[in-house]
């Protein structure tokens, strides 16, 4: 026992003449003994911690273990530790302190090599952090967390393209979501997610969202209505009135206009019945609009919805395409301001103020945006030109469309029309009125607005 006692003194002798490389490359020379390994410390409160390794030598004395905290010396030797064991406990640790901790084994004078590994005493960081957008201004926040029992909750920061932190909210330990709300369209987020106690915050966890804003778009809510006609005097293809819920959307605020889509095709088919830059399109065929859809998706990058070989559309791609029916409609009664029950877009009294239509037209189209928009801050929804949308069209197909985001017939040789034009009678312009003509049809009357779905 005393032969081994004096190794030890000469051995730390040593060590504490020689850098770290020095020590590793000394146990391996002289070892004749296998190293352990699968060196881990798990923290088992703010204050202790356990490591655990495999012991891959057989004959070995024992197991002698250094520690260094933080940028303090290594203490060789700190602990010894008998033959057969594979774990340490330490206790009376400093929080928020670094320890190192390096392991080997010995039997006599033989020295294995050593493994090595380190813990921060703090703790753990939380796990699996997601961040989703809810609305066009707030988002959720959800994460896992795997407590040690000494947390007193979590703490939320925030910070903005070049902002700094902001502590935004504290919660309880068994609180594992947030939904942090009245943030800015189209910002980029960042947050920081950690536990913390009296004596320390633990680590974090950091994640950032950019929030989808579509410049020249308005932001629909989601909603449930009455899609038909509520004063009873359209044309039977307007009933029955039925509930449709609608997941949001974005919508164009204004009718495509020439300028944007002789910047999309190189060319803009509208000539005689209003022309300039900020005036809607026309003479445009449903296929038209449909193509100009997938030329502005691949322009900014994004999935173009139509498969032009059949003409079909992926409701869940991220590009652009017409509205359905039904979220026009939606759109155009203001949304979830819908129980305002306006007969147009916007107004039931005063249809002179918000359309282009035959009370006020000057033989042609106006400028978009030329009149009042609706509760949803949308143009044009009545009058000005008739707007393509994505269904095919059927007579009946109130009596049996789906409640959820009708996607009109499977089939058909007409598409669904809305809205009026400049020459319409008022009757027309209702938003409940519905038109069927071709695809293939192309009139000084005939335009589209663009919509974007919103993917959470």
């Amino acid at each position: 026992m005393k032969r081994f006692y004096l190794f030890v003194m000469v051995f730390m002798l040593i060590l504490i003449s020689c850098d770290n490389h020095v020590f590793e490359n000394l146990a391996d020379t002289d070892n004749q003994i296998d190293s352990p390994d699968s060196l881990s410390i798990t923290l088992t409160s703010i204050n202790s911690c356990r490591l655990n390794w495999n012991d891959n030598s057989s004959g070995e004395t024992g197991f002698i273990i250094d520690r260094k905290k933080d940028s303090e010396e290594w203490v060789i030797g700190y602990q010894t530790i008998g033959e057969n064991v594979e774990f340490f406990t330490e206790t009376s640790l400093e929080a928020t302190s670094t320890y190192q901790y390096r392991v080997y084994a010995y039997a006599g004078e033989n020295v294995s090599g050593s493994i090595s590994a380190e813990i921060n005493m703090t703790f753990p960081a939380p796990t699996d952090l997601t961040i989703l957008q809810t609305f066009i201004s707030s988002c959720e926040l959800n994460w896992n967390y795997s407590e040690i029992g000494e947390e007193d909750g979590f703490k939320v920061e925030r910070r903005s393209s070049g902002g700094d932190w902001e502590l935004i909210e504290t919660l309880p330990l068994s609180s594992t979501d947030f939904e942090d709300i009245d943030l800015t369209a189209g910002e980029v987020y960042e947050y920081k997610i950690y536990a913390f106690n009296s004596q320390c915050n633990g680590n974090p966890v950091i994640d950032s969202i950019e929030l989808l804003y579509v410049e020249g778009m308005i932001f629909v809510e989601g909603g449930t209505f009455e899609m038909g006609d509520h004063f009873n005097e359209g044309d039977s293809d307007e009933l029955p009135v039925h509930d449709v819920t609608l997941s949001s959307f974005f919508i164009g605020q204004y009718e495509v206009t020439q300028g944007e889509y002789e910047a999309v095709t190189g060319d803009t088919p509208s000539h005689d019945y209003g022309v300039g830059d900020n005036y809607p399109v026309y003479y445009v065929t449903w296929y038209d609009a449909v193509e100009y859809c997938n030329t502005l998706s691949e322009q900014e990058g994004l999935t173009p919805c139509y498969d032009l070989s059949d003409w079909s559309c992926d409701f869940s791609a991220d590009g652009y395409r017409l509205p359905t029916e039904a979220e026009w409609e939606y759109a155009a009664r203001g949304g979830i301001n819908w129980e305002d029950n306006y007969k147009y877009s916007g107004t039931t009294d005063n249809l002179g103020d918000y359309a282009v239509y035959s009370s006020n037209d000057q033989g042609h189209s106006d400028l978009v945006g030329s009149k009042l928009p609706n509760q949803l801050d949308i143009y044009d929804m009545s009058g000005n030109v008739w707007e393509w949308c994505n269904d095919w069209y059927s007579s009946s197909y109130y009596g049996t469309s789906q409640d959820n985001n009708p996607t009109g017939p499977d089939i058909g040789s007409r598409q669904v029309l809305r809205g009026g034009y400049w020459s319409s009678n008022d009757i027309y312009c209702r938003v409940a009125n519905r038109g069927n003509p071709y695809p293939g049809g192309s009139d000084p009357d005939m335009g589209f607005r663009i919509l974007r779905a919103f993917p959470y």
